[in-house]
Formats: C-alpha cells, structure tokens, sequence
C-alpha cells in the first residue's frame, strides 16, 4: 500500500467512447481531491471513502453539463450515522460538505470500509441541475445499499432514464487516501441490448478501480480494459477540489437575512461569524459591518 501513496499521478477525467459510439465512458482518478477534502473536513476512514466515492460520482455529474456556469448538487441522506452529505460540482471543480465527518464504524466482515453503514441502507439521493434556467432540474430516487455505486446505478436509471454501469473506489489506510476513482459507462440512444450485454461484462474490471487508477496513466487502463471494442478518446480534463466561497458572498447571506434577524445580530451578538461548510473558512463581522449591511438590506 504505501508505494500507492508515492505515485501522485494527476487527477483526471478521461471522456470516451466504444462500439461506434454507441456507449460513453468516463474513466477519472480523484485521490489528490480526496486528500483535499480530507485536510479539510479531517474525517474518519469510512467517512473520507464515501466523502471520495460522492465526489468522484458528483464529478461525473458535472463534466457532463456544457454550460459554463452550470453546477449540479448532490445530496445524500440516508439513515446512517454519516447525516446528509452535500456535494458540489461546477464542470471539473468540485466540494463537499459532510455533517458528522469524524464518525468512525468497524470494518466488515470482508475487511472493507463499510461505506454502506455509515451512510444508511434506507434514504434518498437528490441531484439538483443548475442549467441557468428559472427552475433547477430535480432528480430523487431511493437509496438501494448506501455504497453509493449501486445508488448512483439506480439513480441513471430510475431519474434519467440512463441505465448505467457505475464503479466508485477509494483506498484508504491510516487516515490517508492513498488512490481513488471511478467509471460510468452509458449506453447512447439507439445502443442495441448485445452492447449492453458486453459492456457488463467488462465492467468486471472494475471491481478494484482504486488500485487501478492508482498504478496505470488512465489512457493505458482504457485501451486495456476496452481493447476490441472500438475506444475513442474524445478529451481529458483536470478535476480539483476548490471553493467559490468569498467574504462578498457571505455578505449577501446576511443581507438576505432580513433587517429584523440582523438586527438582533447586531443588538445581543455585537458581531456575527460565518464559516463555509466546504473549505471551513471563516469570516469575521463586526457591529459596524452588520449595521452597514443593515442599511443595504430591502426588508
């Protein structure tokens, strides 16, 4: 394992295609993000592999959407110890905010993480689509093992009518990520059902994707796992964990509040302190920034 941890590949979606296109498969690599979200949010072991598995998921999400400025939510919540984990992602950035990060599980009987466990068998997945339209696109669908791979499946299936081959790993030892990644493969309109057949039996590759990706550039385990089938590498892209958070935008928060909850800030506080539950950067106000905050605010 620690020969994993000295690799540093980059961090990576591969955007392709097989069988004539009529498939699409995305192939990334994600452990740099995941060590970031880590420095961040300090989380257990079970929490930094389903906070790794949600990001690389939610990163798919997101370089699939073409706009500029669009961005795709996702929440988990299911009835496990973890609470509700919100994750977002703008193309190829990406950030996540975990409730109870520090809550730790045993391993399972195989010796794996029980990712499923700390998460909740029984819950809801959401995805909200921000397209800059007046209404975001809301999808939900029922949580099936709280692994999250098997989640994200259904959720294709189920609220876009995609079904999906999902695969989502992160190696975790001693509180250090040392590789994570994953793979959707999608059948396209008009894929003929022998394809999909096949896909599903190579997706077998990827039982151990985190190790995978860990050893090999992703062009290499592409051309590997789909030799024979007519792979097209269309583009790749950096994927990064980053934050959009700025003290501006907390000062818009406040002013949203109201005259009347700013003022009570003002009166029994004498100040107020806003952190952002994604970098956990906080910013400090004073009585007098909050008064002039008062005086921009309509209601």
């Amino acid at each position: 394992m620690e020969n994993l941890a000295l690799l540093n590949l980059p961090d990576e979606i591969l955007h392709m295609t097989v069988c004539g296109g009529m498939a699409r498969v995305l192939l990334l690599r994600t452990t740099g993000t995941t060590r970031k979200a880590a420095q961040i949010h300090q989380p257990s072991d079970t929490a930094m592999a389903a906070m790794s598995r949600l990001m690389t998921a939610t990163s798919m999400l997101g370089c699939m959407m073409k706009g500029e400025d669009d961005s795709v939510t996702v929440t988990v919540a299911g009835n496990g110890p973890a609470g509700k984990i919100t994750c977002v992602a703008n193309g190829t950035r990406v950030k996540i905010a975990p409730q109870n990060p520090q809550v730790e599980l045993p391993l399972k009987k195989d010796g794996h993480l029980d990712v499923g466990g700390y998460i909740g068998h029984e819950g809801r997945l959401t995805v909200i689509k921000d397209l800059g339209l007046k209404e975001p696109y809301v999808g939900q669908c029922q949580l099936v093992s709280g692994e999250l791979g098997e989640d994200f499946a259904h959720y294709y299936t189920t609220s876009e009518q995609k079904p999906s081959i999902v695969a989502l790993g992160c190696l975790v030892n001693n509180g250090t990520c040392l590789s994570a990644g994953g793979a959707l493969i999608q059948p396209l309109p008009g894929c003929p059902d022998d394809v999909l057949d096949l896909l599903e039996i190579r997706a077998m590759f990827f039982t151990s994707i985190s190790r995978e990706v860990a050893e090999e550039p992703l062009e290499d385990l592409a051309t590997k796992w789909f030799d024979g089938m007519d792979l097209k590498i269309l583009e790749k892209e950096s994927v990064s964990y980053q934050c959009d958070c700025s003290r501006e935008k907390m000062e818009k928060a406040l002013i949203a509040m109201g005259r009347q909850d700013l003022n009570e800030l003002i009166e029994e506080d004498e100040g107020a302190e806003l952190t952002c539950h994604f970098c956990r950067t906080s910013h400090q106000f004073t009585k007098e920034d909050l008064i002039s905050l008062m005086e921009r605010a309509t209601r």
